[in-house]
């Protein structure tokens, strides 16, 4: 897993629950940035977040209506919606506007949100790595290819 930690948003309108939330995910380790509404979250300009935890029942706008606003401006970032709903529509609404997945406020909502992030930044080494890999294997080819170029110019010439 990187050592570098996420910025992780927290939107979340009920006081105590993003209280417990942030202050896990900081014991945790990890730069944590709390918001009551959506309203907020949107206006925090100059930290770049890597995941965003949306309550779906906000004030104003709700967790979904936020997701639409800020994944144009983060497209990198990865947004999970937090909520006691588990009307399937919601689930389904929340996937299909991009949402990395779907956490249901319960007992192991703390636990759940660190597996989230775990699997998030388990995912991206991977995506680093195949990319790594890839040049990689371009360069190998692409030196392979002048060296075999190389020796047949040197064959023609001396043939």
């Amino acid at each position: 897993m990187s050592k570098i930690k996420p910025n992780i948003f927290i939107v979340e309108d009920d006081n105590f629950y993003n209280s417990v939330i942030s202050n896990y995910l900081k014991v945790k380790g990890y730069t944590v940035y709390s918001f009551l509404t959506g309203e907020e979250c949107l206006d925090k300009k100059d930290v770049i977040p890597d995941i965003v935890y949306l309550d779906y029942m906000l004030p104003g706008m709700d967790g979904i209506e936020v997701m639409c606003h800020l994944k144009p401006k983060y497209p990198k970032a990865e947004f999970i919606l937090l909520s006691g709903q588990t009307d399937v529509k919601v689930v389904l609404e929340a996937m299909h506007e991009g949402a990395y997945d779907y956490i249901v406020k319960d007992s192991h909502a703390k636990e759940n949100a660190l597996n989230k992030i775990d699997q998030i930044l388990r995912y991206r080494k991977i995506i680093k790595e195949k990319e790594f890999y890839r040049k990689t294997i371009y360069l190998v080819v692409g030196i392979l290819v002048l060296t075999w170029l190389i020796l047949f110019i040197v064959y023609q010439i001396n043939k």
